[in-house]
């Protein structure tokens, strides 16, 4: 180096150009985390997805066949894995949702929304 110099300056990365780009990255982001889910209410299964176009599927609850759950090693030590629902009248999986944080909770919590189903709408004996 030169004896002379007196300082030396970088250039950096943080210009306004790449905290805008930033902002509008995690904006996204944020759209699509809020846009990308799987609901269980008391009568189906709903998958939803999609910030400008959206899809959404509903299974009801008397069609769930099966609720699978598939993970490596590393997603299960950490509590996250795939579920997939399939059910009565199709060929293959109707519902597929990736990276589910606790999916055993989820597929008890589903069937145990099915067993509640079925118990409000058997017929109730008004004797006694």
């Amino acid at each position: 180096m030169d004896k002379d110099m007196i300082i030396v300056k970088r250039q950096t990365k943080r210009r306004p150009q790449f905290w805008l780009k930033t902002i509008f990255s995690l904006g996204l982001w944020l759209l699509w985390w809020r846009n990308n889910y799987l609901a269980l209410t008391n009568r189906s299964v709903v998958r939803r997805k999609g910030v400008f176009t959206k899809e959404e599927r509903a299974v009801p609850l008397n069609q769930v066949q099966d609720v699978s759950i598939s993970y490596g090693i590393i997603r299960r030590i950490l509590g996250h894995g795939d579920v997939e629902i399939e059910t009565a009248g199709s060929a293959g999986t109707e519902i597929v949702m990736q990276n589910i944080d606790k999916p055993e909770e989820f597929r008890a919590l589903v069937f145990e929304q099915i067993d509640q189903f079925y118990d409000d709408d058997s017929p109730r004996d008004k004797r006694g």
